[in-house]
C-alpha cells in the first residue's frame, strides 16, 4: 500500500464529529483573523466583508451543531449537506467580491459610502439591502498578500471548508453503499 492510499485510509477512518470539529475550528480561526484585521489593523470591512463573515458565523454554528449532536449517516448528511450550501455561497461572494476588485474601476458604478457610515446613517431594512448586495467601499483593496487581495484568500478558505463537506457528504453516502454491501453479502 502506497502512502496516499494510507493517509487516504486513516482520513476515511476518522469519525464525523471531528470532521465537523475541525471545520468550526477552522471557521473560528477565520472570523479571529477578520477581528484582528478589523479592530488591531483598523481595517474597516466592505458590505460584501460582512456578509461573508455572516456567512461563515453561520457556517461555524452548523459546523457546531453537527459536532454536539454528533449525528448517525442521515444527519451527517444533513448537516454535511447545509454546510456545503453554506461554504459554497461563501466562496462565491468572495469570488465576486474578487472579481469586483480586479476590474478596472471605470467599468464600476459609484461604491457608495462605507460600512460604519451605513450603520450609523441608514434603517436597518437599508443596511440589510446594502449589505447584501454588495454597494460601499468593496473595490478598495485594503490588505493583499502575494499580490493577491483578502477576498481571494477567504475564498480559497471557504473553498477548503467546501471540500471538507463535499469529503464527508461522499464518505457519508459512500458509508450507505457499504452497509448495503455487507448485507446482501
Amino acid at each position: 500500500m502506497n502512502s496516499i492510499n494510507k493517509y487516504y485510509q486513516i482520513a476515511c477512518e476518522i469519525p464525523a464529529r471531528t470532521w465537523f470539529f475541525i471545520g468550526f475550528l477552522f471557521c473560528i480561526v477565520m472570523e479571529l483573523a477578520a477581528i484582528y484585521f478589523q479592530f488591531v489593523l483598523l481595517l474597516e470591512p466592505c458590505p460584501l466583508c460582512i456578509t461573508q463573515r455572516l456567512i461563515l458565523i453561520g457556517l461555524a454554528l452548523i459546523f457546531l451543531s453537527a459536532t454536539v449532536h454528533n449525528p448517525r449517516l442521515t444527519g451527517i448528511r444533513i448537516y454535511a449537506g447545509l454546510a456545503t450550501i453554506a461554504s459554497l455561497a461563501g466562496t462565491a461572494v468572495a469570488a465576486y467580491h474578487f472579481a469586483i476588485q480586479i476590474l478596472p474601476h471605470d467599468e464600476l458604478s459609484s461604491c457608495g459610502p462605507g460600512a460604519s457610515y451605513i450603520l450609523e446613517h441608514y434603517p436597518l431594512a437599508d443596511i440589510v439591502r446594502q449589505f447584501l448586495t454588495g454597494t460601499g467601499d468593496c473595490t478598495h483593496v485594503v490588505w493583499s498578500f502575494l499580490g493577491l487581495s483578502m477576498p481571494f484568500w477567504v475564498g480559497l478558505c471557504f473553498l477548503s471548508l467546501f471540500s471538507l463537506c463535499v469529503w464527508r457528504l461522499v464518505l457519508a453516502f459512500n458509508g450507505k453503499f457499504t452497509q448495503r454491501l455487507e448485507v446482501h453479502s
